[in-house]
């Protein structure tokens, strides 16, 4: 018996600037690209069931244009007749019970099984049991429903499946504000499998458990990671990770200012650069040690100009008193009200009228000497 494993799409991600040739948003696409990547595998090696662990959506509140994909694609395992079992995760998880799941527009697919309500349900699939475990926003109903995910005899095999960070001779987590956190101590050494999401690194915990990390990478943290998938085979009691191409991401330097002036910077710079593959690319580059006056006079049209190529670039600078990044594209900053209010707009703000947030935020604008519409 086969199962696929993959977590972490995070449909509807997007950011910078750049846009494909059809004016979407180039990271989302990405995103979208290498989900379609696995859903392809997927329909040529006929899993007996695929299993994804929770963030299958980047927010509780996808667009349509990423509600539309997720069904679509989705839609293919099911015409297959592969069953699709998926838990929500952290980022698809309401902090309010009556905003509602976007989990519940899967519940009517054939062979689609969506997981959301925090609490653990258990799947018969022929001689396969699943516990999943969706994201709990409350700590203390994760705890009691991680108790019940215990290997039922009756069953050839046992996979549990959650959304959570790990801690224990390791720790596996992100860092963001709503995350769960289990022991591996307590994670039943008798399940055949334990399939992790929440952390976007591949890798195994412990024996049997194992993060299949996120299908993208979404920030440069994850530079250096390889992405994909894990295919298990419960009858030969092992698992393999496939890796699929994704969008290059080069984080370069740190190169120690601290020494040299802004010619010697540039001369740095430049020698670092004309190492990396650029087109295409997404870069960032690390400056350390560096006077903000030595920062300034940096001939940033010549890099601008460098750089036309690449997806994205950017520049980390750190000082001794403060850190920032600066990127170079097309980004046009407006008032500081447009902007504000283009926010609220664009963003998913759960439980909070946009129009009062936004009265409020412009009269603190005003108030702070904020130019006026």
């Amino acid at each position: 018996m086969k199962i696929l494993h993959l977590s972490d799409s995070h449909i509807g991600y997007s950011t910078y600037n750049k846009l494909d040739e059809n004016g979407y948003n180039q990271r989302e696409v990405d995103v979208q690209n290498a989900f379609i990547r696995i859903i392809d595998f997927a329909l040529e090696e006929k899993p007996d069931l695929v299993l994804h662990s929770g963030d299958l959506f980047d927010t509780v509140r996808p667009t349509n244009r990423a509600i539309s994909f997720a069904l679509e694609q989705i839609l293919r395992l099911s015409k297959a007749g592969i069953p699709l079992l998926m838990i929500a995760g952290n980022h698809e998880a309401p902090r309010l019970r009556e905003t509602g799941s976007v989990f519940r527009l899967f519940e009517h697919l054939d062979s689609v099984f969506p997981v959301y309500k925090s609490a653990m349900e258990s799947f018969k699939f022929g001689d396969l049991l699943v516990h999943a475990l969706p994201h709990c926003m409350d700590k203390p109903i994760f705890e009691k429903e991680l108790k019940l995910l215990k290997p039922d005899k009756k069953f050839k095999y046992n996979i549990a499946m959650l959304h959570a960070g790990v801690a224990g001779l390791s720790v596996f987590k992100t860092g963001e504000f709503n995350e769960q956190i289990a022991h591996s101590g307590g994670l039943d050494k008798n399940f055949d499998y334990i399939a992790l999401g929440h952390y976007h690194d591949h890798c195994e915990v412990t024996d049997n458990a194992v993060y299949a990390g996120s299908t993208e990478r979404l920030d440069f943290g994850e530079v250096g990671q390889e992405k994909g998938f894990v295919i298990v085979d419960l009858d030969a009691g092992n698992w393999e990770f496939h890796k699929i191409e994704t969008r290059g991401m080069i984080d370069i330097g740190p190169i120690d200012c601290q020494k040299m002036d802004s010619p010697k910077i540039m001369e740095a710079i430049i020698k670092r650069l004309d190492k990396v593959k650029v087109k295409g690319m997404i870069i960032r580059l690390k400056l350390v040690n560096i006077r903000s006056g030595e920062y300034h006079l940096l001939d940033t049209g010549n890099l601008k100009k460098r750089m036309k190529d690449a997806l994205h670039f950017e520049i980390k600078v750190e000082t001794t008193s403060d850190e920032q990044a600066i990127a170079f594209g097309d980004t046009v900053f407006d008032s500081l009200e447009k902007e504000f209010a283009g926010y609220i707009e664009e963003r998913a703000v759960e439980g909070i009228d946009k129009k009062k947030l936004k009265a409020r935020g412009m009269e603190y604008i005003k108030r702070a000497g904020g130019e006026a519409e």
